[in-house]
């Protein structure tokens, strides 16, 4: 066990890692009460507004811990255009929930903007976890939950799709539906974990294991 090494910017980060995850704890609980309550009543939906506007401040709240944890990947041609990319990703999904609660945005094209931010969220933790698996200093189980959300994000989110415009027998296409959801709701239910998680890592109060790896250079 040993403390691992201090970026600038990292104590900041992990106020705003602890901050997204109460925020995401939040967003997951009024998503269930919303589909449990709301949603066969066919409204008013009071926890669903509630929800899009955590989802508005998670996106925001998400963006410096990001930054800050792409730092310890060793430089490479991809990592500057993922990061702004997923940046630009969080930044949408911000402003179209924002906009939705406001009632700027109709509820369609807000779905769309967030299921996109969502699934590049996924692919940014997929990818790069996967590259932190063998990075000095980054904790491995931080590294396996975040490649694990962006697996399950990234492989259930279009199964559920394909489940729904699938033709053939509804009993199939309610499986591959289910499949999706399971495995999505999963990852969504583990994000605000991961952000609790970074949280204790990014604050360097407490000594965790730092396996020998390769050490990263800011990307």
């Amino acid at each position: 066990m040993e403390q691992l090494n201090e970026m600038s910017g990292d104590k900041t980060a992990s106020a705003f890692a602890y901050a997204a995850a109460a925020v995401g704890v939040a967003g997951v609980l009024t998503l269930g009460a919303m589909y449990a309550i709301e949603v066969p009543k066919g409204g008013p939906f009071v926890f669903g507004t509630i929800n899009d506007a955590t989802g508005a401040v998670f996106n925001a709240l998400a963006i410096p811990v990001i930054l800050q944890v792409h730092r310890r990947l060793p430089q490479a041609p991809w990592t500057g255009p993922l990061k702004w990319v997923t940046v630009a990703a969080c930044a949408a999904g911000a402003t179209s929930s924002a906009l939705l609660v406001f009632k700027v945005l109709a509820f369609e094209p807000s779905t769309a903007v967030s299921i996109a931010a969502i699934i590049t969220q996924g692919v940014w933790f997929l990818v790069a976890h996967n590259k932190l698996l063998g990075v000095d200093g980054y904790p491995h189980g931080l590294a396996k939950l975040g490649r694990f959300i962006g697996a399950a994000l990234v492989v259930g989110l279009p199964v559920a799709g394909l489940g729904f415009l699938l033709p053939g027998p509804e009993w199939l296409r309610y499986a591959i539906m289910g499949v999706g959801f399971v495995a999505g709701a999963s990852s969504w239910a583990a994000w605000p974990y991961w952000y609790y998680k970074a949280g204790r890592f990014l604050s360097h109060n407490h000594a965790v294991e730092a396996p020998g790896r390769s050490s990263p250079e800011p990307a």
